[in-house]
């Protein structure tokens, strides 16, 4: 049912991404590249996971910075908010999280566009001329095309995941989350690469019951990009560079998660 759920959104997706395959559209986004992560992170606070498939795909593309898609993939919001907003209490608490997600996220991709620095003509994308390709038949085809390939693999993690949180236990996984406020982040994070609905789910509903701090809470919900995740891996093949910013989004949602603890 993630899978299916996913369809529709990734359909839409990847209709985006073959209207952007213009060599102007492209142009105007290099141009503008020093304001990618904080527009990346703030389409990032919509509570959706289109936009971290997007900037998967623009990113392998070659047509968005490495920062660009850490905000994107930080600032990301997918079952967490719906959750939330059933309990008006924490109203306050939830737009704190969507501020901080979104501070963090864009700060973080200025940082890494800062140091891992590359220049227009470095970008192959911008080579690529107009064509006829990408309209009429050929534009749903290719929509299509692309929708089943990634649903399909999303579809096989969805089930390998599952079968594994079942075979640890959700029970497992909240016990381990609550025993320790201080161990609370660094397993949260971890909980939020799961790329389906589980991890933010668990990690949210335990916060709710308040046996999560809010500082877990945002390790967890920081790390976890959703369908996001999967696409990075199926669109950019230089593994390498994908674990970089996995760990890079891991390390920095960690550490605000610690400061989150001691000063809330």
């Amino acid at each position: 049912m993630d899978s299916v759920k996913a369809f529709p959104v990734l359909f839409i997706a990847f209709l985006v991404v073959e209207i952007l395959k213009n060599k102007n559209i492209a142009n105007r986004v290099l141009a503008h590249t020093r304001l990618g992560p904080p527009v990346g992170a703030l389409l990032g606070t919509i509570p959706q996971c289109g936009f971290s498939v997007v900037a998967a795909q623009l990113y392998g593309m070659r047509v968005v910075t490495m920062g660009t898609l850490i905000a994107i993939f930080m600032a990301t919001s997918d079952e967490a908010i719906p959750i939330l907003l059933v309990h008006p209490h924490l109203f306050g608490m939830m737009l704190l999280l969507i501020a901080a997600k979104f501070i963090v996220g864009a700060v973080t991709g200025v940082i890494v566009d800062a140091i891992h620095h590359e220049e227009d003509d470095s970008y192959e994308y911008i080579e690529i001329e107009s064509c006829s390709c990408g309209t009429g038949v050929n534009l749903w085809i290719n929509v299509l095309s692309q929708t089943l390939k990634i649903f399909f693999f999303i579809l096989l993690t969805n089930i390998v995941m599952t079968l594994l949180i079942a075979w640890v236990g959700e029970e497992t996984l909240s016990t381990v989350l609550k025993q320790n406020i201080f161990l609370q982040p660094l397993v949260a994070g971890l909980v939020g690469f799961i790329p389906n609905c589980a991890g933010s789910v668990i990690l949210t509903q335990l916060y709710v019951t308040n046996a999560l701090s809010f500082g877990a809470l945002f390790t967890g919900l920081t790390t976890s990009a959703g369908v996001g995740t999967i696409a990075l891996f199926a669109y950019h093949k230089n593994v390498k560079k994908n674990i970089a910013i996995l760990c890079i989004s891991y390390i920095v949602s960690t550490l605000v998660g610690y400061i989150l603890i001691i000063a809330l």
